[in-house]
């Protein structure tokens, strides 16, 4: 292969992400971490075909003298695997070349999530009595009791939310999966106002909609929330949606949720991803244990 054909192949696996329905973001992500491969691949003067594990190991390397944080790098690394697993796959080439290449490893870091009184903080600065107020805070509640995602929720449209099931369908997820989420009884009562304050006449299908009546954009939501957590005091603390998202894992697991069931609601693909929050609430894991201990259980029928 020449310089020219690798080029294309790049074209080639994006079309094929896009074939396989990949969302905007993921193919974003393959497409600029490969263009910054094919950049140094030209500039070192390799052809696709003589790509070996050290030109990779050097494209790494050059990607920390920049100063590129190792987690953005291994971000790049693992796009540059899916494309040459493709390219193995479709024979394009004899050997993968990523086979044999470590990524840099990445500090493990925990998600921030607001604490209970933060959230009670936060749910106070809306004024409920008003129209905006209302809609602003059961957003918010949606955010913290199913954890759903900032495009998820703007997604939403009025028929997905089912208050006779207490459920919501969510059909912009990631990887365009659909998956229900349920929810408590105080996002039960807080949707049943809105759907009565939003009124059914709306041309717009959204389920939240602003002022003059149109579906919200991921920066409307955005600065709602800056706004509230302003008002609410919570200038020390960072809130954004995917915040909430953190938070809702955090404390479902903290208040005995299992993770098997927390992966199904946020929509992951991977149980490692949502070990992530049984790990941050482990403080409250040893109770859990102790509660549901089958050990514990048979002595305990046991004796009695």
């Amino acid at each position: 292969m020449s310089k020219v054909r690798f080029d294309e192949m790049v074209q080639v696996f994006t079309l094929y992400c896009k074939s396989k329905g990949l969302a905007d973001r993921t193919l974003q992500t393959y497409e600029s971490s490969l263009e910054k491969l094919t950049d140094y691949l030209h500039r070192d003067g390799t052809d696709s075909e003589a790509i070996t594990p050290n030109h990779l190991r050097g494209f790494v390397a050059e990607q920390l003298e920049k100063g590129l944080s190792r987690s953005s790098i291994a971000i790049h690394m693992r796009s540059v695997r899916v494309f040459f697993n493709f390219l193995a796959r479709e024979r394009v080439v004899e050997r993968n070349p990523m086979r044999n290449v470590d990524t840099p490893k990445v500090p493990q870091t925990y998600p921030e999530v607001l604490s209970e009184e933060q959230m009670k903080r936060l749910l106070k600065a809306c004024n409920r009595s008003t129209w905006v107020g209302a809609r602003n805070y059961t957003m918010l509640l949606t955010f913290l009791d199913t954890g759903i995602r900032l495009s998820e929720l703007i997604g939403l449209n009025l028929e997905d939310v089912n208050l006779q099931n207490w459920t919501i369908r969510v059909r912009n997820g990631k990887g365009s999966k659909e998956r229900y989420v349920f929810m408590g009884r105080s996002l039960f009562r807080a949707l049943r106002k809105w759907i009565d304050a939003r009124g059914v006449s709306c041309p717009d299908p959204a389920f939240f909609i602003t002022n003059n009546g149109h579906r919200h954009d991921l920066r409307n939501v955005e600065r709602i929330i800056e706004r509230l957590a302003t008002k609410a005091g919570l200038q020390d603390v960072r809130v954004t949606p995917h915040i909430l998202r953190h938070t809702f894992a955090t404390h479902y697991i903290q208040n005995g949720g299992d993770p098997f069931s927390l992966q199904r609601i946020l929509g992951h693909s991977d149980i490692k991803t949502t070990m992530i929050y049984v790990n941050l609430a482990g403080v409250g894991l040893r109770e859990a244990h102790a509660k549901a201990s089958p050990v514990d259980r048979i002595f305990a029928s046991a004796v009695g």
